[in-house]
């Protein structure tokens, strides 16, 4: 993966961190359903990146705070999405 979409990625996890707070984790997975219910298959691997890049970001801004926050991604949605089966493999 490219730098800039890399950084397109993070840009994404900390504009939806800003703007929805508590709520992104659950707006992102809602999108990535949506993308994937309609076969839109490049947009929900996507945003299940984004999605992946926002995990990361709370457990560097919560480290040693245990759960970072009590809304979370489900694995299972992020999983099947990013490589087309519930058991992420």
């Amino acid at each position: 993966m490219g730098a800039n979409a890399d950084h397109d990625l993070w840009g994404q996890a900390l504009a939806f961190e800003s703007r929805y707070g508590d709520e992104a984790p659950r707006i992102i997975a809602g999108k990535i359903a949506q993308f994937k219910a309609s076969g839109e298959v490049a947009e929900a691997d996507f945003w299940a990146q984004v999605a992946e890049c926002l995990t990361d970001l709370h457990a560097i801004r919560y480290q040693g705070y245990g759960t970072p926050r009590d809304v979370s991604l489900d694995p299972a949605v992020v999983a099947s999405v990013s490589n087309g089966s519930p058991s992420g493999t």
